[in-house]
């Protein structure tokens, strides 16, 4: 007999088949497709982390780059402010000791020269001390326990520096001056007597400058001889003062040192502007001899001159040019005339200005019937005279000024100073043309500079 089939159990036998052949069928393309899937992950990902690494490399590697780069800025920065901190150290300590010396070379100073020799040195001292001060003040705050900028300390240490070098500078220049009053001590039986051998010599002068300056008198107008005609008063009266001054200090020789010393110098002093005010006179006699001899040449060339400009103005190259030579003539004539010869010209500076301004409307006139090159050579011809009457104009003014000092104001030496100025100029000059306008216009600010002299010392 068959045993009984359960119709369930059989159709979930049959489906349980079904799916085990079906799962066998598959298997091999699963397979394949599951490692496919396995190793596209896993080159993704390699890729992916090969990437940040890279990155990430390269990111710490700038920052490393910047990193060094810094700290070798930074290196070189504090190596400056070293150097310069260690600079400032040294200062600082060189001028403190100095500062002390001078403190000790002061006192000495008042004992041998007294207070108003003294004086400046005080105030120097004083004003060395308040630098120091701040100088310290400023070392005090690179120290402390405050951390500092670079720019702070940079600028700080500079300050010290700056300071330091100041002090150094003022007290240096109080030792010289002390250590010349010294020297005038330590050697004053040798001065004094130097002093009136000097004296002596000036006085000696006398004579022949006395006899020198009559003869200008005679020959020359009033005008021409003022920046000397006293000359012979003020030296004498400077030797008589200088005579005096050695007289009083000879008794103290033995004394008070520094006074002598200050005495010595006075005399020193006046027997040299003494010198002089004699050597003016010699220099005035040369100077108006050279003009007499240049008023000569130019009066000379003054009728070359006019002969050309006849030979343009009875032909000239036009009408306007004919009428502006024949104008220009005259006015040389004029002058000429009124000259007379030159050796009986009182004034010859004042006859060279007036020929000169008269040469100069003639050559402006012949200019447009002259070629270039014959301006430029008449230029180069005049430009001879007129340098020399530059340098005759400005050496009598610088005369007058110098004699007098305190008497002369500052508008008559600044008119001086531009006439040297202008002169220098014009002596540098390549172009003859600019150089003959630029001497013309020294010796024109010289005269001007005597006149105001002049009128400085009349109002006194």
């Amino acid at each position: 007999m068959m045993p009984a089939v359960d119709p369930a159990a059989l159709l979930s036998s049959a489906s349980l088949h079904s799916a085990a052949s079906f799962h066998c069928a598959a298997s091999p393309l699963s397979a394949a497709t599951s490692l496919h899937s396995a190793t596209s992950l896993l080159s993704a990902g390699s890729t992916a982390v090969i990437t940040i690494a890279v990155i990430f490399i390269a990111a710490v590697g700038v920052g490393f780059a910047i990193l060094f780069r810094r700290r070798g800025a930074n290196a070189g920065q504090d190596r400056g402010v070293g150097a310069l901190a260690k600079q400032a150290n040294i200062l600082l300590v060189r001028v403190d000791d100095a500062v002390k010396s001078s403190a000790d070379e002061l006192g000495f100073a008042l004992a041998q020269f007294g207070e108003d020799k003294t004086r400046e040195f005080q105030a120097v001292l004083a004003s060395a001390r308040a630098q120091l001060t701040e100088a310290f003040t400023l070392k005090q705050q690179l120290d402390d326990s405050v951390q500092d900028t670079a720019t702070q300390a940079q600028d700080w240490n500079a300050r010290i520096v700056h300071l330091c070098e100041s002090i150094q500078s003022s007290l240096q220049a109080q030792e010289k001056s002390f250590d010349s009053l010294r020297a005038l001590e330590k050697n004053a039986p040798e001065n004094l007597a130097a002093v009136r051998e000097a004296i002596a010599n000036t006085s000696a002068r006398l004579p022949a400058s006395t006899a020198t300056l009559e003869q200008l008198k005679k020959r020359y107008a009033a005008n021409a001889v003022a920046p000397v005609i006293d000359s012979i008063e003020q030296a004498s009266s400077l030797l008589a003062s200088a005579s005096a001054t050695a007289d009083a200090a000879e008794p103290r020789l033995s004394g008070d040192a520094g006074t002598v010393a200050d005495s010595i110098q006075s005399a020193q002093q006046d027997a040299a502007r003494a010198a002089q005010a004699l050597d003016g006179i010699d220099r005035l006699a040369s100077t108006l001899a050279a003009l007499s001899s240049r008023l000569e040449q130019l009066i000379a060339d003054a009728r070359t001159d006019l002969t050309e400009a006849r030979t343009v103005r009875d032909a000239p190259p036009d009408p306007a040019t004919g009428a502006a030579v024949n104008t220009a003539i005259g006015e040389v004539d004029r002058v000429l005339a009124s000259l007379g010869e030159p050796q009986s010209v009182a004034d010859p500076a004042a006859g060279i200005q007036q020929l000169e301004n008269a040469i100069g409307s003639l050559d402006l006139a012949l200019g447009s019937a002259r070629n270039q090159a014959d301006r430029l050579q008449h230029a180069r011809t005049a430009l001879t005279g007129a340098l020399l009457t530059a340098h005759s104009q400005i050496s009598t003014t610088a005369d007058f000024i110098d004699s007098r000092r305190g008497g002369v104001g500052a508008d008559a030496r600044t008119r001086l100073a531009e006439a040297q100025r202008l002169l220098t100029i014009a002596e540098a000059e390549a172009d003859p043309v600019t150089a003959l306008d630029t001497a013309r216009s020294s010796a024109r600010y010289s005269r001007d500079a005597d006149a105001l002299a002049r009128y400085d010392v009349m109002g006194r």
